[in-house]
């Protein structure tokens, strides 16, 4: 077996991926490449097996670490973060049909589908009702978050996708065991921690709705990614403005207003981040009127659906959240607000979605 074959295996997979994300998984070209990575299968057992594991940064082909590096592999192990699998094993006799069923089974929501000749390991996530253990999650993901952000300040390292994608894939986590989504959002308890714990909580606020709208797998993990890295701009803000514990004056808030151009700027810089991260970056305090910041009126374009839902997530976790110069507001006065606001600051069909998905889970 040579890394090679590895290779051709992991680039079919991802096509056909890829291709399914893009269109469906009726689509003549899924077929194509799904095939193509099926009769790559033969080459690749080890006895009568293949094992495929994820352990930390690296992908374990039958009991192998993969030296080999490039798009393909870094897409797959990527693959494999966002649909919480930590292992997969196709045994001899495996058939076309099953192959095709898991490669439905990573790009939808589907968390069943193992077959006869194929076992996926689902990594799982203690959230029980005990709120210690949700307590536990949210602050090893806050700390993560706050490491990735600190080497971006102080310019150490560029940004550590697959710590954040490993995050996003532990909120989603949260949210299936636990729907009612105000249990999970994290307080701030000190000062220094709020941009880490507001980019958590919109985050998760952004996959709640998401899961609520049935968005597609293949999309999910994407629009987390936006939720949580809305706010990267900030990073290139003075310091002494972010941290000003009163209100901003008119120099600062200029300041301030520019963080979604730097956000979208420093995103676009990077390969690996999805478009859907720049985007909201950019236009989530764009109103659905085409007012607010950046001012958009001359480049005739409207706000992305994308960043209409972390516009709501972010607005809602401001207004909840206490700050030294405003008191917080309970849920159901911020749910009201955002009625009230909906056709000129959100969107109406965002908005009635967000507040039904609330009163679905007795949140509020």
């Amino acid at each position: 077996m040579t890394e090679g074959k590895i290779s051709d295996f992991t680039a079919s997979v991802m096509a056909a991926l890829s291709n399914y994300a893009l269109y469906s998984g009726k689509h003549p070209i899924v077929d194509e490449f799904s095939e193509r990575a099926f009769s790559l299968v033969k080459d690749l057992y080890a006895g009568d097996t293949i094992s495929l594991a994820l352990i930390g940064d690296s992908l374990v082909f039958n009991d192998r670490p993969v030296s080999e590096k490039g798009m393909h592999i870094d897409n797959f192990i990527m693959r494999l973060r966002r649909k919480g699998v930590e292992k997969i094993e196709i045994r001899k006799g495996v058939t076309l049909e099953e192959f095709k069923r898991f490669i439905a089974g990573m790009i939808t929501r589907d968390t069943s589908f193992a077959s006869t000749h194929i076992s996926v390991g689902i990594v799982e996530v203690t959230t029980t009702e005990d709120k210690y253990s949700i307590k536990a999650v949210l602050e090893e993901n806050i700390e993560k978050v706050k490491e990735v952000f600190d080497k971006i300040s102080s310019r150490d390292a560029k940004l550590d996708v697959r710590s954040l994608e490993a995050t996003v894939t532990s909120l989603m986590a949260l949210l299936k065991r636990d729907p009612n989504v105000l249990t999970i959002l994290s307080p701030v308890r000190k000062h220094d921690e709020y941009p880490y714990v507001h980019a958590i909580n919109v985050a998760i606020l952004t996959l709640f709705q998401a899961e609520a709208m049935s968005v597609s797998d293949g999309l999910i993990s994407d629009i987390g990614l936006a939720g949580l890295l809305h706010d990267v701009g900030k990073l290139f803000v003075p310091k002494e403005v972010i941290d000003k514990q009163t209100e901003l004056d008119q120099h600062e808030w200029n300041l301030m207003r520019l963080h979604p151009l730097h956000g979208a700027m420093y995103l676009s810089s990077l390969p690996d981040i999805p478009k859907l991260a720049m985007i909201a970056a950019y236009e989530h305090h764009i109103k659905f009127d085409r007012s607010g910041y950046p001012d958009i009126h001359r480049d005739n374009r409207s706000q992305h659906p994308v960043s209409q839902m972390v516009a709501v997530a972010d607005f809602f976790e401001v207004m909840r959240t206490e700050r030294p110069y405003r008191r917080s507001a309970e849920s159901g006065a911020i749910v009201n607000f955002l009625h009230q606001r909906a056709g000129e600051d959100f969107n109406p069909v965002i908005v009635d979605q967000f507040a039904a998905s609330f009163a679905a889970v007795n949140a509020i």
